[in-house]
């Protein structure tokens, strides 16, 4: 009787056990997706940006980030404008990587323009290191 007790008890516990750290394994946004969202909300925040579509793929061949930033002009000034504005509240949010790639373009609502980190002067790679190092010195 004492020991039908005790298996009861240790099963119910034991399944509370399972709830209880599956819950917690499932306890909110991967890192990827917190990046994602961060990135995109600061790109958003900045005059000039309307929508932001990033896509960041973290696995063990390293950080991968691309950026669609739409604009809220078809000039092609102005979209550089925003652009400039937004790579560095962006590239901000990336401070916790070592390394990785990272695109970023910015188009027009109707898409018939677009404006790399080239227009700003950029002409290095992907590096993530080397486009935050060249657009966050910068004054």
């Amino acid at each position: 009787m004492i020991l039908r007790k005790f298996f009861r008890l240790a099963a119910s516990t034991s399944v509370v056990g399972l709830l209880v750290l599956g819950l917690i394994a499932c306890g909110g946004p991967s890192e990827a997706e917190r990046l994602v969202n961060d990135m995109q909300d600061a790109a958003t925040s900045v005059p000039g940006v309307q929508a932001a579509q990033v896509h960041v793929n973290m696995n063990t061949s390293g950080n991968f980030i691309t950026a669609k930033l739409v604009g809220a002009s078809n000039d092609e000034a102005a979209l550089s404008q925003a652009l400039k504005g937004a790579l560095p509240a962006m590239l901000e949010k990336t401070k916790d990587l070592a390394s990785g790639t990272f695109s970023v373009s910015i188009f027009s609502p109707d898409d018939a323009v677009s404006v790399g980190s080239d227009a700003l002067g950029y002409t290095g790679g992907t590096s993530l290191s080397d486009i935050r190092d060249y657009f966050l010195d910068q004054p």
